[in-house]
């Protein structure tokens, strides 16, 4: 099984076991809600029929334990260029000059997408929560029938 490590702070993120694909400056996998048996007496989600110690989780969240974190768009826009300048500097001191250029030009073409639809993601990282750390971007699928128990989770590929 292949682990892949956010190489700013040394967090495992993401494994070959769920599937991932390369998508230009991005890996991608698909998440899912699975329910975990905490052996805690409590009720989560707001599900019907939840037994008491189940929480509802998402997978790739759980079995990396990132952590959540509250960003609004502006504190993505702050995080996000100190975090790809770290990055860039990070990749051409391992002497990897064509990873950091191809990294400046492909997130140039995506940041603003990223931005515009902030408050539709969700925001992780890693388990240690290290300033300079990758942020994980999910974004459900969207379904007019039922609430989606599906995501799409991104991770910056130079990263790992």
């Amino acid at each position: 099984m292949k682990v892949f490590k956010d190489i700013m702070s040394g967090d495992e993120m993401l494994s070959d076991s769920y599937g991932e694909e390369v998508d230009g400056p991005f890996i991608k996998a698909k998440g899912a809600y699975i329910m975990k048996d905490t052996g805690v007496a409590g009720f989560e989600c707001g599900e019907e029929g939840v037994e008491d110690g189940v929480v509802r989780v998402i997978n790739i969240v759980d079995a990396f334990k990132l952590q959540e974190v509250p960003f609004d768009k502006k504190q993505y826009q702050a995080h996000i260029k100190g975090y790809l300048q770290a990055l860039k500097a990070k990749l051409e001191a391992d002497g990897k000059p064509e990873a950091a250029a191809e990294l400046v030009a492909q997130s140039k073409s995506v940041i603003a997408g990223i931005l515009g639809k902030a408050d539709e993601l969700s925001f992780y990282m890693g388990e240690n929560l290290q300033e300079n750390s990758m942020v994980v971007l999910v974004e459900w699928e969207r379904r007019v029938s039922r609430p989606s128990c599906t995501g799409a989770l991104a991770w910056w590929r130079r990263s790992t």
